[in-house]
């Protein structure tokens, strides 16, 4: 009925069933509330709840925090005030859940004097901050840069025996190989080594990216090797990590190692990939090595496009071997992979 815009219809339908004796289970009342907030507007559902009410229905604290979810979502800032006075004069306390979805709104928009005001009075109640609490304040506060606050925050986190779990140091560690402090997020890495809370593969993938990114491609390939020993399988992720990491460092041998091993264990390679590869050695005139790329593109079973084939042999080319790249041409019309020109 919300969908054919029959709005009036579908609620008299819901309060016919509720003279009948029929009341809805909690779950159908918050769809209902749910739907006319989408279709209706939030003054509405508010008319709607005290329309039910009247027949003896009402509306629980889930409800509440399904209406201030869908008002942060839009940005209202009006709105989610009117349903938190609907749900304080209902003689209702809000819990972690009300305070978590409005501390994500205001961070998420960076009101930070917001945040530290529902932060501030949510110690003050029966529903302090949870891990979930301080996780979404840390994600936001890296989100916009500030990392220092971040930090402070965590350490308040510890200070109240609120114990950080992998997503608080993951967010911290990809915040602070950001900003280029690889360093100190390895030495956080490896004191989770130590902790009951122990390095994920996301973990990991985050600090080998930020290493390789900074040019820092030993230690990167120490932690890879580190987390082989500690049973992490790496993933097409972190073996795309080291191999952009190598191809900036000059290390191209190295880089195509990687790609061998990505090939063997059909992890995905873009086909892109494959191109700015192949034509990057060929401008430094390694095609060996390129040539080497161009079988494994073929052997997991990507068809290459002309403009490769081309490539290759203007490097042949350059790089002197004119007879071999006419010779390599020929070839390549023969097996139909080039197209004879008119």
């Amino acid at each position: 009925m919300f969908d054919l815009g029959r709005f009036d219809q579908a609620i008299g339908f819901w309060e016919d069933q509720l003279r009948k004796g029929c009341p809805p289970y909690v779950i159908t009342y918050t769809i209902l509330i749910e739907l006319v907030c989408k279709h209706c507007g939030i003054v509405q559902a508010i008319e709607v709840m005290q329309d039910l009410a009247v027949e003896g229905c009402y509306p629980d604290l889930v409800t509440y925090n399904s209406m201030i979810s869908f008002t942060c979502k839009q940005g209202n800032v009006e709105d989610t005030v009117l349903v938190i006075y609907d749900l304080l004069s209902q003689g209702m306390e809000p819990n972690a859940v009300t305070y978590n979805t409005l501390l994500h709104s205001l961070s998420s928009n960076g009101c930070w004097d917001g945040v530290d005001e529902i932060f501030a009075f949510m110690n003050r109640t029966s529903h302090p901050p949870t891990v979930v609490t301080y996780n979404i304040l840390i994600n936001g506060l890296c989100k916009y840069g500030l990392l220092d606050r971040a930090i402070d925050f965590f350490g308040q986190m510890v200070s109240q025996n609120c114990s950080p779990d992998i997503i608080t140091y993951n967010t911290l560690l990809r915040a602070l190989c950001k900003e280029g402090m690889t360093g100190e997020a390895l030495q956080i890495l490896l004191y989770l080594g130590g902790t009951s809370c122990s390095p994920s593969l996301i973990t990991f993938n985050i600090v080998i990216d930020g290493l390789a990114k900074e040019g820092y491609m030993e230690k990167a390939v120490e932690l890879y090797c580190h987390m082989k020993e500690h049973g992490i399988i790496p993933d097409d992720i972190t073996h795309r990590c080291l191999i952009w990491g190598f191809f900036r460092a000059d290390l191209v041998e190295d880089a195509v190692e990687i790609l061998k091993v990505m090939t063997k264990r059909k992890h995905r390679i873009k086909n892109s990939a494959y191109r700015f590869m192949i034509h990057s050695l060929c401008k430094k005139n390694k095609i060996d090595i390129a040539i080497q790329v161009l079988e494994l593109m073929i052997s997991s079973r990507y068809r290459p496009e002309e403009t490769v084939y081309s490539t290759i042999i203007k490097g042949v080319a350059s790089a002197g071997m004119t007879e071999e790249a006419i010779e390599l041409r020929q070839k390549l019309i023969e097996w139909k992979a080039l197209k004879e020109p008119l």
